[in-house]
Protein backbone atom coordinates (compact mmCIF):
# COMPACT_ATOMS: atom_id res chain seq x y z
CA UNK A 1 0.00 0.00 0.00
CA UNK A 2 1.35 3.42 -0.93
CA UNK A 3 1.94 5.93 1.84
CA UNK A 4 0.00 8.91 0.52
CA UNK A 5 1.46 11.16 3.23
CA UNK A 6 4.63 11.34 1.18
CA UNK A 7 4.56 14.14 -1.36
CA UNK A 8 5.75 12.04 -4.22
CA UNK A 9 4.38 11.12 -7.61
CA UNK A 10 3.42 7.47 -7.50
CA UNK A 11 4.01 5.65 -10.79
CA UNK A 12 2.92 2.11 -11.65
CA UNK A 13 4.81 0.22 -14.34
CA UNK A 14 2.15 -2.10 -15.74
CA UNK A 15 3.38 -5.14 -17.70
CA UNK A 16 0.88 -7.54 -19.27
CA UNK A 17 2.40 -10.83 -20.41
CA UNK A 18 1.26 -14.00 -22.13
CA UNK A 19 3.54 -16.96 -22.92
CA UNK A 20 6.76 -14.96 -22.63
CA UNK A 21 9.02 -17.60 -21.07
CA UNK A 22 11.83 -16.77 -23.53
CA UNK A 23 11.83 -13.03 -22.76
CA UNK A 24 11.07 -12.70 -19.05
CA UNK A 25 14.53 -13.09 -17.55
CA UNK A 26 16.12 -10.71 -20.05
CA UNK A 27 13.45 -8.03 -19.57
CA UNK A 28 13.36 -8.33 -15.78
CA UNK A 29 17.14 -8.04 -15.60
CA UNK A 30 16.95 -4.74 -17.46
CA UNK A 31 14.03 -3.51 -15.36
CA UNK A 32 15.92 -4.38 -12.19
CA UNK A 33 18.79 -2.20 -13.43
CA UNK A 34 16.38 0.61 -14.23
CA UNK A 35 14.84 0.51 -10.78
CA UNK A 36 18.26 0.42 -9.10
CA UNK A 37 19.37 3.43 -11.13
CA UNK A 38 16.28 5.31 -9.94
CA UNK A 39 16.72 4.52 -6.25
CA UNK A 40 18.37 7.86 -5.51
CA UNK A 41 15.42 9.78 -6.96
CA UNK A 42 13.23 11.08 -4.15
CA UNK A 43 10.49 12.83 -6.11
CA UNK A 44 8.59 9.68 -7.08
CA UNK A 45 7.81 6.07 -6.18
CA UNK A 46 7.98 3.42 -8.88
CA UNK A 47 6.28 0.06 -8.45
CA UNK A 48 6.00 -2.77 -10.97
CA UNK A 49 2.89 -4.89 -11.57
CA UNK A 50 3.12 -7.88 -13.91
CA UNK A 51 -0.16 -9.47 -14.98
CA UNK A 52 0.23 -12.98 -16.35
CA UNK A 53 -2.70 -13.39 -18.69
CA UNK A 54 -3.27 -17.14 -18.34
CA UNK A 55 0.03 -18.21 -19.90
CA UNK A 56 0.24 -21.89 -20.87
CA UNK A 57 4.05 -22.08 -20.96
CA UNK A 58 6.49 -21.64 -18.05
CA UNK A 59 5.81 -17.92 -17.61
CA UNK A 60 4.11 -18.28 -14.21
CA UNK A 61 6.90 -20.38 -12.69
CA UNK A 62 9.69 -18.21 -14.08
CA UNK A 63 8.07 -15.06 -12.69
CA UNK A 64 7.84 -16.69 -9.28
CA UNK A 65 11.45 -17.90 -9.36
CA UNK A 66 12.98 -14.55 -10.34
CA UNK A 67 10.94 -12.50 -7.89
CA UNK A 68 12.67 -13.67 -4.73
CA UNK A 69 13.57 -10.06 -3.94
CA UNK A 70 9.94 -8.97 -4.44
CA UNK A 71 10.94 -6.56 -7.19
CA UNK A 72 7.43 -6.66 -8.60
CA UNK A 73 3.87 -7.69 -7.76
CA UNK A 74 2.39 -10.57 -9.77
CA UNK A 75 -1.24 -11.20 -10.67
CA UNK A 76 -1.92 -14.54 -12.38
CA UNK A 77 -5.09 -15.07 -14.40
CA UNK A 78 -6.27 -18.69 -14.58
CA UNK A 79 -7.18 -18.27 -18.25
CA UNK A 80 -6.36 -15.91 -21.07
CA UNK A 81 -8.59 -12.84 -20.89
CA UNK A 82 -7.03 -10.63 -23.56
CA UNK A 83 -4.59 -7.73 -23.77
CA UNK A 84 -7.28 -5.11 -23.28
CA UNK A 85 -8.77 -6.86 -20.28
CA UNK A 86 -5.31 -7.08 -18.71
CA UNK A 87 -4.66 -3.37 -19.18
CA UNK A 88 -8.05 -2.43 -17.77
CA UNK A 89 -7.41 -4.61 -14.72
CA UNK A 90 -4.07 -2.86 -14.22
CA UNK A 91 -5.65 0.58 -14.61
CA UNK A 92 -8.23 -0.25 -11.93
CA UNK A 93 -5.53 -1.56 -9.60
CA UNK A 94 -3.59 1.68 -10.01
CA UNK A 95 -6.64 3.72 -9.10
CA UNK A 96 -7.43 1.57 -6.05
CA UNK A 97 -3.83 1.92 -4.84
CA UNK A 98 -3.80 5.66 -5.51
CA UNK A 99 -1.13 5.83 -8.16
CA UNK A 100 -0.90 9.08 -10.09
CA UNK A 101 0.42 7.70 -13.39
CA UNK A 102 0.64 4.36 -15.15
CA UNK A 103 3.25 3.34 -17.71
CA UNK A 104 2.29 0.35 -19.85
CA UNK A 105 5.19 -1.79 -21.00
CA UNK A 106 5.22 -5.06 -22.98
CA UNK A 107 7.16 -8.16 -21.96
CA UNK A 108 7.81 -9.37 -25.52
CA UNK A 109 11.01 -7.39 -26.02
CA UNK A 110 9.49 -4.72 -28.25
CA UNK A 111 10.18 -1.94 -25.76
CA UNK A 112 13.57 -0.62 -24.72
CA UNK A 113 13.65 -0.45 -20.87
CA UNK A 114 15.89 2.62 -21.05
CA UNK A 115 12.94 4.53 -22.56
CA UNK A 116 11.35 4.49 -19.11
CA UNK A 117 13.73 7.22 -17.91
CA UNK A 118 12.37 9.64 -20.52
CA UNK A 119 8.75 8.80 -19.79
CA UNK A 120 9.29 9.27 -16.06
CA UNK A 121 11.02 12.60 -16.63
CA UNK A 122 8.06 13.78 -18.70
CA UNK A 123 5.64 12.74 -15.95
CA UNK A 124 7.67 14.63 -13.34
CA UNK A 125 7.34 17.82 -15.38
CA UNK A 126 3.68 17.92 -14.31
CA UNK A 127 2.57 17.77 -17.94
CA UNK A 128 -0.60 19.46 -19.24
CA UNK A 129 -1.66 16.24 -20.98
CA UNK A 130 -3.28 13.00 -19.94
CA UNK A 131 -1.47 10.52 -22.22
CA UNK A 132 2.17 10.22 -23.30
CA UNK A 133 2.15 7.87 -26.27
CA UNK A 134 5.22 6.12 -27.59
CA UNK A 135 5.79 6.33 -31.34
CA UNK A 136 8.03 4.00 -33.33
CA UNK A 137 7.47 6.07 -36.46
CA UNK A 138 8.01 9.60 -35.21
CA UNK A 139 11.51 9.93 -36.62
CA UNK A 140 14.17 7.85 -38.33
CA UNK A 141 16.63 8.21 -35.44
CA UNK A 142 14.71 5.48 -33.62
CA UNK A 143 14.40 3.26 -36.66
CA UNK A 144 16.77 0.54 -35.53
CA UNK A 145 15.01 -2.36 -37.22
CA UNK A 146 12.68 -3.00 -40.14
CA UNK A 147 9.07 -3.56 -39.06
CA UNK A 148 6.70 -6.16 -40.42
CA UNK A 149 5.36 -4.64 -43.62
CA UNK A 150 1.74 -5.55 -42.95
CA UNK A 151 1.82 -4.16 -39.40
CA UNK A 152 3.37 -0.92 -40.55
CA UNK A 153 0.78 -0.45 -43.30
CA UNK A 154 -2.19 -1.34 -41.08
CA UNK A 155 -0.86 1.00 -38.40
CA UNK A 156 -0.35 3.84 -40.86
CA UNK A 157 -3.86 3.49 -42.34
CA UNK A 158 -5.55 3.46 -38.93
CA UNK A 159 -3.31 6.32 -37.79
CA UNK A 160 -4.39 8.26 -40.87
CA UNK A 161 -8.07 7.66 -40.14
CA UNK A 162 -7.65 8.79 -36.53
CA UNK A 163 -5.88 11.94 -37.68
CA UNK A 164 -8.92 12.91 -39.77
CA UNK A 165 -10.86 12.91 -36.50
CA UNK A 166 -8.64 15.57 -34.95
CA UNK A 167 -5.52 13.74 -33.81
CA UNK A 168 -1.99 14.48 -34.95
CA UNK A 169 -0.18 11.21 -34.26
CA UNK A 170 2.27 8.93 -36.06
CA UNK A 171 1.74 5.57 -34.32
CA UNK A 172 -1.72 4.36 -33.32
CA UNK A 173 -0.66 1.07 -31.74
CA UNK A 174 2.52 1.48 -29.70
CA UNK A 175 2.09 -0.34 -26.38
CA UNK A 176 4.54 1.88 -24.51
CA UNK A 177 2.40 4.66 -23.08
CA UNK A 178 1.97 6.69 -19.90
CA UNK A 179 -1.51 7.46 -18.63
CA UNK A 180 -2.72 9.85 -15.95
CA UNK A 181 -4.49 7.41 -13.67
CA UNK A 182 -7.82 9.13 -13.04
CA UNK A 183 -8.11 10.14 -16.69
CA UNK A 184 -7.64 6.64 -18.11
CA UNK A 185 -10.08 5.12 -15.61
CA UNK A 186 -12.65 7.81 -16.41
CA UNK A 187 -12.82 6.45 -19.98
CA UNK A 188 -14.67 3.33 -18.74
CA UNK A 189 -12.86 1.06 -21.17
CA UNK A 190 -14.51 -2.20 -22.25
CA UNK A 191 -12.53 -3.68 -25.16
CA UNK A 192 -10.75 -6.86 -24.04
CA UNK A 193 -8.57 -7.51 -27.09
CA UNK A 194 -5.69 -5.92 -28.94
CA UNK A 195 -8.06 -3.30 -30.36
CA UNK A 196 -8.08 -1.42 -27.05
CA UNK A 197 -5.82 1.40 -28.36
CA UNK A 198 -8.65 2.34 -30.74
CA UNK A 199 -11.07 2.64 -27.83
CA UNK A 200 -8.56 4.69 -25.85
CA UNK A 201 -7.99 7.11 -28.75
CA UNK A 202 -11.67 7.67 -29.55
CA UNK A 203 -12.83 8.01 -25.95
CA UNK A 204 -9.90 10.30 -25.13
CA UNK A 205 -10.92 12.51 -28.05
CA UNK A 206 -14.47 12.71 -26.74
CA UNK A 207 -13.14 13.70 -23.32
CA UNK A 208 -10.89 16.34 -24.81
CA UNK A 209 -7.73 14.77 -23.41
CA UNK A 210 -4.39 16.18 -24.46
CA UNK A 211 -1.89 13.70 -25.88
CA UNK A 212 1.81 13.97 -26.69
CA UNK A 213 3.98 11.48 -28.57
CA UNK A 214 7.45 10.39 -27.51
CA UNK A 215 9.74 8.66 -30.00
CA UNK A 216 10.78 5.10 -29.12
CA UNK A 217 12.82 2.49 -31.04
CA UNK A 218 11.36 0.01 -33.50
CA UNK A 219 12.08 -3.45 -32.09
CA UNK A 220 10.61 -6.71 -33.39
CA UNK A 221 12.56 -9.38 -31.54
CA UNK A 222 11.16 -12.38 -33.45
CA UNK A 223 10.55 -10.64 -36.78
CA UNK A 224 12.92 -12.64 -38.97
CA UNK A 225 11.89 -16.02 -37.56
CA UNK A 226 8.20 -15.33 -38.03
CA UNK A 227 8.60 -13.91 -41.52
CA UNK A 228 10.64 -16.95 -42.52
CA UNK A 229 7.73 -19.24 -41.66
CA UNK A 230 4.90 -17.02 -42.89
CA UNK A 231 3.61 -16.78 -46.43
CA UNK A 232 3.13 -13.32 -47.90
CA UNK A 233 -0.47 -14.20 -48.70
CA UNK A 234 -1.11 -14.94 -45.01
CA UNK A 235 0.24 -11.56 -43.93
CA UNK A 236 -1.70 -9.84 -46.68
CA UNK A 237 -5.00 -11.45 -45.72
CA UNK A 238 -4.57 -10.78 -42.02
CA UNK A 239 -3.69 -7.15 -42.74
CA UNK A 240 -6.90 -6.54 -44.61
CA UNK A 241 -8.90 -8.34 -41.93
CA UNK A 242 -7.40 -6.17 -39.20
CA UNK A 243 -8.14 -2.97 -41.10
CA UNK A 244 -11.78 -3.97 -41.43
CA UNK A 245 -12.02 -4.93 -37.75
CA UNK A 246 -10.45 -1.68 -36.56
CA UNK A 247 -12.64 0.45 -38.82
CA UNK A 248 -15.77 -1.29 -37.56
CA UNK A 249 -14.72 -0.47 -34.00
CA UNK A 250 -14.00 3.16 -34.89
CA UNK A 251 -17.42 3.53 -36.48
CA UNK A 252 -19.07 1.85 -33.50
CA UNK A 253 -17.38 4.18 -31.04
CA UNK A 254 -18.21 7.23 -33.17
CA UNK A 255 -21.74 5.91 -33.71
CA UNK A 256 -21.49 6.87 -37.37
CA UNK A 257 -19.83 5.50 -40.52
CA UNK A 258 -16.64 6.85 -42.00
CA UNK A 259 -17.05 8.73 -45.27
CA UNK A 260 -14.82 6.30 -47.13
CA UNK A 261 -15.76 2.65 -47.63
CA UNK A 262 -13.61 -0.17 -46.28
CA UNK A 263 -12.60 -1.40 -49.72
CA UNK A 264 -10.82 1.90 -50.38
CA UNK A 265 -8.59 1.42 -47.37
CA UNK A 266 -8.04 -2.21 -48.36
CA UNK A 267 -6.96 -0.98 -51.79
CA UNK A 268 -4.41 1.37 -50.22
CA UNK A 269 -3.07 -1.51 -48.14
CA UNK A 270 -2.98 -3.81 -51.18
CA UNK A 271 -1.11 -1.27 -53.30
CA UNK A 272 1.71 -0.67 -50.83
CA UNK A 273 1.89 -4.28 -49.68
CA UNK A 274 2.51 -5.44 -53.23
CA UNK A 275 4.55 -2.52 -54.55
CA UNK A 276 7.01 -2.05 -51.66
CA UNK A 277 9.69 -4.69 -51.17
CA UNK A 278 10.55 -3.63 -47.64
CA UNK A 279 9.87 -0.83 -45.17
CA UNK A 280 13.14 0.77 -44.03
CA UNK A 281 14.40 3.86 -42.25
CA UNK A 282 15.06 5.35 -45.68
CA UNK A 283 11.54 5.06 -47.08
CA UNK A 284 9.11 4.73 -44.17
CA UNK A 285 8.48 8.47 -43.78
CA UNK A 286 7.72 8.91 -47.46
CA UNK A 287 5.32 5.94 -47.46
CA UNK A 288 3.70 7.05 -44.24
CA UNK A 289 3.15 10.62 -45.41
CA UNK A 290 1.77 9.44 -48.75
CA UNK A 291 -0.80 7.20 -47.06
CA UNK A 292 -1.74 9.85 -44.50
CA UNK A 293 -2.26 12.39 -47.29
CA UNK A 294 -4.45 10.02 -49.30
CA UNK A 295 -6.65 9.29 -46.30
CA UNK A 296 -6.89 12.97 -45.40
CA UNK A 297 -8.13 13.75 -48.89
CA UNK A 298 -10.62 10.88 -48.85
CA UNK A 299 -12.10 11.63 -45.44
CA UNK A 300 -12.23 15.43 -45.73
CA UNK A 301 -13.91 15.73 -49.13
Amino acid sequence: MIDISEKKINILLLIPCFNEEENIEHIIEHLRNVKQNLQERTEFNLEILIINDGSTDKTKQILKNINQDSLFKIVNFKENRGYGYTLIRGFKYAKEMRFSWIISFDMDGQHEPECLYKFIDLILENPPYQIISGSRYKNSNHYWQKPWKDRFLVNTIITGILNTLGFSITDAFCGLKAYECNAINDLELKVNGYEIPIEIWIKSMKKGYKIVEKGVPVIYKDRDAILKNAKESFLFKKGEERIEKYIQLIESLLNKPLKTKINTFESIFSHYFNSVDDITKDNFKEIQQSILSQIRELETK
